[in-house]
């Protein structure tokens, strides 16, 4: 995916008015590469984004020059309208090996879940991995169709990953695992409104013979 920008002299607050023209303030730095900071359409971002994320490699070309190999490092959200407000690219070394975060997506169906004794865990919803940036998955299925029984478990040592793609961590952390579904105890909540009524025919009558004992001591 290419992506172009252009250098930009509009830094500090005065980047809002960049937002408003539909431009998205950002920066780039990383391997061999003097910080530099740039300016992108926000559209051509938000259709580039949508399909690299943080994990696949990005060819930003700045002033119409050579490419840049980058990934996506962060991305500012106004939490109040949802849109990006700036994004930060890190430039990487095609032969060199990094870190990265890549989204787990759990699939297939467990017996125990599908006979409704159990539930889906999912305890980890990112993994870090190291290989080089060619490398890098867009992301890490697990497939749950293989635990046979509640407390079973897929940890990070049993993730099938690439060729080159080493996973970092502890190999017994746990990514997926299946938990025994809670019953809902319902008898005494339908009792309840049994024991609700009888309280209130109790009352009633107290009060009924309350009412009859007043009326005959006017009368006596």
């Amino acid at each position: 995916m290419q992506l172009n920008a252009i250098k930009r002299d509009i830094t500090g607050k005065a980047s809002r008015r960049l937002r408003f023209e539909g431009k998205l303030p950002a920066v780039l730095y990383g391997h061999r590469a003097a910080t530099a900071v740039i300016q992108v359409d926000r559209h051509e971002f938000e259709r580039v984004f949508a399909r690299t994320g943080k994990t696949q490699l990005i060819d930003l070309v700045i002033d119409s020059g050579r490419p840049h190999k980058v990934l996506v490092k962060e991305v500012q959200v106004s939490p109040r309208l949802n849109t990006f407000l700036h994004v930060d690219f890190h430039q990487v070394s095609l032969r060199e090996r990094l870190q990265v975060d890549v989204p787990v997506v759990v699939t297939g169906e467990a017996e125990p879940v599908r006979a409704g004794e159990a539930d889906v865990l999912q305890v980890l919803h990112a993994v870090k991995v190291e290989c080089i940036p060619t490398r890098i998955p867009e992301l890490i299925e697990v497939d749950v169709s293989v635990l046979p029984e509640i407390d079973a478990a897929v940890r990070l040592s049993d993730l099938q990953l690439p060729e080159g793609v080493t996973v970092v961590g502890d190999p017994d952390d746990v990514v997926v695992k299946l938990a025994a579904r809670r019953v809902v105890e319902v008898e005494e909540e339908e009792a309840a409104p049994e024991a609700v009524e009888e309280e209130e025919e109790e009352e009633a009558a107290q009060a009924a013979e309350s009412a009859e004992g007043a009326a005959a001591s006017e009368e006596g």
